[in-house]
C-alpha cells in the first residue's frame, strides 16, 4: 500500500446546512476512507440529529491525488467517497502514479462513479514515466525500446528527428503526454465494475447504513414498523388521512413504499403541524430510521407532491374486501346457498352475519372472477379464510363508493342490502312478482316458472363445489374442513 505522502487520498469538511444557513459554519474535516462509527460521531458532534439538523453538504476537500478535486461536488454520496477513497488507498505506488496519469488523460473522470470504475480498470493504461514531449517519446522508441538496431543503421542514426518520429508515434497511439509520464490507453477493454446504484456499492465501504449495511429484509422491516406507527397516530388524530385512506392495511403500506424511497421529509412536516417536537416519539423513530437507512435529504426534494399524496389516500385506488359467514343460528340454511334461494326463504344478505377476513387492492385488470380464482387455487400465504365460495360476499371500494357481491352459483350478484337492513320480504316479492304494481308484502304469484333449457350444459366447478359444501353442511354436527390447494378439475 502506498501513502502517497499522506495518511489519506483526500479530506471533505462536512457541513451542517441548517446551521449554515442561520449564518453559522459548523462542520468537521473528515478523512476518507473513514467507518460508520466515525462518521456517526462526526454528524453528533456537528449537530445533525436527523430532527431538528439533518441536511449536510460539503463545502471544501482537501486531495492529495491529482486531478480529483474538479471532480468532486458539495453533495456526493459519503459511501461513494469511501468507495473511492478505500480503492485508492489500496494500490501499490505504481498503480498510484498509473491512476493520477489517467485521471490527467481525461476518459472516465466526469464523476465520482466514473473514477471508481478508474481505479478497477488501471490495466487498461500504459504509462512510461519519464516521457514529456515527442523528442523524449521518440528517443525512447528508438533507443530505450530495442525497436531499431541502432548498429546496422550506422552514421544515419546521427540524422534521427527524434521530435517527429515521437509526433508519428503519439498520433498512431492516440497517446498523451502527463505530468507521471507517456500514457496510452486501451479503451476498448474498459469494463465498467459499478454502475452507479449506491444499492450495489460493497458493504465494507458503506457507512450511511450500519457497520456492515443494512439487508433489503431488515431495512423493509424497519419501514413497515414505522409505518405501522405512523398510520395509527394518523388515523386516529386526524380525521382527513383517515377518510382518504379507509383501508388501514394498504394505508401502511402505501407509508411504507414511500420510507423505502427515502421520503420523510413529508412526514416530519406533517408530524410538526400536528404540534410534535422533534424529542416526540414519532419524530425521533424518523431520525433513527433515517440514519440506519443512509437518509440523504437532498434526494427528499418532492415534499409537496408526497404531501398531495397522503391528502389524496386511496382516492382512485380500487380495493377488495372478502367476507364469510360466521358460526350463527341457523349457519346451515345461509352457508352455500344461492341467492335465490335465500330469498326465496326471505333470507337476507346481512353484514352482521359476516366476518371480514380478508384485503387488498385490484390492480388493472383484476376481476371478481379471477379473485375467485386466486382465493381457491392459488391462496395467499396470510390468508386465513376458507376457499372462496357461494355466499361469501366481495365488497369492491373504488372513486369513494362501496358495492357489495355476493358469490353465487354463476358469477356475482350486487347485494346492496348488504350495508343495510332491508325489507327481505320485499326483496323476495320484487324477485318473483310479475307485476311490481302488485308489492304489498304479500307473495302472490307463487314461484317463478323456470323454462326448461334446450341443452344439456355440464354443472360447473362453482355448482358443485356448492353442492358439496351444502351437503357436508346439513350434516351434525356441521362442519367445514379447509380443502387442499390443488388445482381445479376445470377452467373457471
Amino acid at each position: 500500500m502506498y501513502n502517497y505522502d499522506h495518511d489519506s487520498p483526500f479530506e471533505a469538511f462536512i457541513t451542517n446546512l441548517g446551521k449554515y444557513n442561520e449564518g453559522a459554519l459548523v462542520g468537521e474535516w473528515v478523512k476518507f476512507p473513514t467507518t460508520h462509527e466515525n462518521m456517526q460521531d462526526v454528524f453528533k458532534r456537528i449537530g445533525i440529529d436527523g430532527i431538528r439538523y439533518e441536511e449536510w453538504f460539503i463545502t471544501d476537500y482537501d486531495c492529495y491525488v491529482e486531478g480529483i478535486y474538479d471532480v468532486l461536488g458539495e453533495y456526493e454520496s459519503l459511501d461513494e467517497l469511501n468507495y473511492l477513497a478505500a480503492s485508492i488507498e489500496a494500490m501499490d505506488k505504481y498503480d498510484y502514479e498509473r491512476f493520477e496519469a489517467a485521471v490527467e488523460y481525461g476518459d472516465y473522470t466526469g464523476s465520482v462513479k466514473d473514477l471508481i470504475n478508474l481505479t478497477e480498470n488501471l490495466d487498461c493504461y500504459d504509462m512510461i514515466p519519464n516521457v514529456n514531449d515527442h523528442s523524449d517519446l521518440g528517443y525512447y522508441y528508438i533507443h530505450d525500446a530495442g525497436i531499431y538496431d541502432l548498429k546496422e543503421m550506422g552514421t544515419l542514426a546521427n540524422y534521427i528527428d527524434y521530435e517527429r518520429f515521437g509526433r508519428d508515434v503519439a498520433m498512431d497511439e492516440s497517446g498523451q503526454f502527463t505530468s507521471r509520464g507517456y500514457v496510452t490507453s486501451g479503451r476498448d477493454s474498459f469494463t465498467e465494475h459499478y454502475d452507479g446504484d449506491r444499492e450495489n456499492i460493497p458493504d465494507e465501504y458503506r457507512i450511511m447504513s450500519g457497520a456492515a449495511g443494512l439487508t433489503d429484509d431488515e431495512r423493509m422491516e424497519m419501514a413497515m414498523d414505522l409505518a405501522f406507527d405512523l398510520d395509527e397516530f394518523f388515523r386516529q388524530k386526524d380525521p382527513q388521512y383517515a377518510a382518504a385512506n379507509p383501508d388501514s392495511h394498504l394505508g401502511k403500506e402505501f407509508i411504507a413504499d414511500l420510507l423505502m424511497e427515502g421520503k420523510t421529509a413529508a412526514f416530519k412536516e406533517k408530524l410538526a403541524e400536528m404540534a410534535q417536537t422533534p424529542d416526540d416519539q414519532l419524530p425521533s423513530q424518523i431520525g433513527e430510521y433515517e440514519r440506519a437507512t443512509g437518509y440523504e435529504d437532498y434526494l427528499d426534494t418532492d415534499v409537496a407532491a408526497v404531501r398531495d399524496k397522503l391528502e389524496q389516500g386511496q382516492e382512485g385506488i380500487k380495493t377488495y374486501e372478502i367476507y364469510q359467514l360466521k358460526k350463527i343460528p341457523d349457519w346451515q340454511f345461509y352457508a352455500f346457498e344461492p341467492l335465490d334461494r335465500l330469498r326465496e326463504h326471505l333470507r337476507g344478505v346481512d353484514m352482521q352475519n359476516y366476518d371480514k377476513v380478508y384485503s387488498g387492492a385490484m390492480p388493472q385488470g383484476e376481476t371478481l372472477e379471477s379473485l375467485y380464482t386466486r382465493f381457491n387455487v392459488d391462496r395467499p400465504e396470510d390468508f386465513k379464510g376458507r376457499s372462496l365460495s357461494v355466499s361469501d360476499v366481495i365488497v369492491v371500494y373504488e372513486n369513494g363508493q362501496d358495492t357489495a357481491y355476493y358469490c353465487d352459483s354463476f358469477g356475482f350478484t350486487s347485494v346492496p342490502e348488504f350495508f343495510t337492513q332491508e325489507n327481505y320480504l320485499k326483496n323476495a316479492e320484487m324477485a318473483m312478482e310479475d307485476d311490481y304494481g302488485m308489492i304489498d308484502g304479500i307473495i302472490n304469484n307463487g314461484k317463478k316458472e323456470i323454462m326448461p333449457s334446450d341443452t344439456d350444459e355440464k354443472p360447473s366447478l362453482r355448482d358443485r363445489l356448492a353442492d358439496a359444501k351444502r351437503e357436508c353442511a346439513e350434516r351434525t354436527p356441521p362442519e367445514i374442513k379447509k380443502p387442499e390447494r390443488n388445482g381445479p378439475e376445470h377452467d373457471l
